[in-house]
């Protein structure tokens, strides 16, 4: 058995170093042990499914019937203006959904900075060209956005204007690649070092990714242990409780009597060997259609089972 009182690996550093604004290796070290390969694989794995970033799902542009129409004095159609808005990179502060609103008189360029919303957003890019309005019109469009962890529907058939919906698919991905090799110190080739190599998209840094990889993973394992060491009570206060005679819980059919005697039993609620038994003899002679046959067929097959009627049984008989 294993003995949990070893060292698997003891953790005594974790350390950033920043390559680029969105790019950053974490260093956990030491490990003294084959644990750590197995480690980096589990945690890599884990920030791709714990890291979420905001997206676009659906968006309204006045005046237009499709996704494949174009618009009177915009230079863009509407698919390049919607591969456009997938390229902003935003955050909303303390909600997981907002609505987006552009509208503008052209001549002009229309960018990511010139988005209004009614909740308060950050925009990471927000030099981004949305289109570019040749003509005196009015471009107006709205977005609703919401956090990628979540599923939302459409419910603003009519906000505004009644122009189309356009459910924008594809979703943005928040991290871009991550990594990780392990090092050995030549002095000790038992010792190990972990680094992850964590790249975004730059709406969040690599450091608050692994941070809230680790937060979930100590949120669910801390649930798990919970669910643990509540099986471990009840497996304790069981073995205080009063022990049970099998034979108690077994069907009267284990007695051998005939089919009759058995189900004359069944049909006065008395399924269990440990129901029967206690029984006085007075009861069991004025259960329905018992007579004197069967009465004695009864006290022979409980008298061969080393039984008696009249038996006490403290606790109650569960089937």
């Amino acid at each position: 058995m294993i003995d949990f009182k070893k060292n698997f690996f003891l953790l005594n550093k974790i350390s950033y170093k920043k390559i680029s604004f969105n790019r950053s290796i974490i260093k956990i070290e030491p490990f003294l042990n084959s644990y750590c390969d197995s480690l980096g694989n589990f945690i890599r794995r884990n920030i791709f499914i714990t890291n979420y970033n905001y997206q676009i799902s659906f968006v309204k542009i006045y005046n237009i019937n499709s996704e494949f129409s174009n618009l009177r004095g915009v230079k863009e159609d509407v698919q390049e203006i919607i591969l456009n808005i997938k390229k902003i990179l935003f955050k909303i502060e303390n909600d997981l959904i907002a609505y987006l609103v552009i509208k503008k008189i052209g001549p002009c360029v229309i960018k990511a900075k010139d988005i209004f919303s009614d909740k308060k957003i950050f925009i990471f890019n927000p030099n981004i060209v949305i289109a570019n309005i040749t003509q005196r019109i009015t471009f107006f469009i709205i977005m609703k956005c919401n956090y990628s962890g979540i599923k939302i529907n459409c419910n603003f058939n009519n906000f505004l204007f009644n122009s189309r919906i356009i459910k924008i698919e594809k979703k943005n991905i928040l991290i871009k690649n991550v990594n990780y090799f392990i090092h050995q110190k030549i002095i000790n080739k038992n010792i190990k070092i972990l680094f992850i190599d964590i790249e975004t998209d730059g709406s969040s840094s690599p450091e608050n990714c692994f941070k809230n990889c680790i937060f979930y993973l100590k949120k669910y394992f801390y649930l798990l242990f919970s669910i643990i060491n509540v099986k471990k009570k009840v497996i304790v206060k069981e073995s205080n409780t009063v022990i049970i005679n099998p034979i108690f819980i077994r069907s009267v059919d284990n007695l051998e009597i005939s089919i009759r005697a058995s189900n004359i039993l069944k049909r006065n609620n008395i399924y269990l060997i440990g129901d029967l038994i206690t029984k006085s003899e007075q009861n069991l002679l004025n259960l329905k259609n018992m007579n004197k046959f069967i009465y004695l067929e009864i006290l022979e097959a409980l008298k061969s089972k080393r039984l008696t009627l009249n038996v006490k049984i403290d606790y109650e008989i569960q089937f």
